[in-house]
């Protein structure tokens, strides 16, 4: 798997929803607001529920189409 890092719109990382989609009770979903403004930009997935993130897609001009999609974290791994 490729591990290749995505620019994001800021340094900050705020998890505005952080989703448990098929209830096992760890978190799969993250939708994360990198630069403060209270809008998602960075899109991350745990699709095999193994814990790690395996695709994450970031929307720089968030207009609702990724700009770039990658395997794994994208060089943003959720806080603990």
């Amino acid at each position: 798997m490729s591990e290749e890092t995505v620019e994001t719109r800021g340094d900050e990382r705020h998890d505005l929803i952080v989703g448990d989609t098929n209830r096992d009770g760890k978190a799969d979903l993250w939708a994360t607001d990198t630069d403060g403004d209270g809008k998602a930009d960075l899109f991350q997935f745990d699709t095999d529920g193994n814990g790690k993130i395996d695709i994450t897609m970031v929307d720089l001009d968030q207009d609702g189409n990724p700009d770039q999609v990658v395997d794994g974290d994208g060089g943003h791994a959720p806080q603990a």
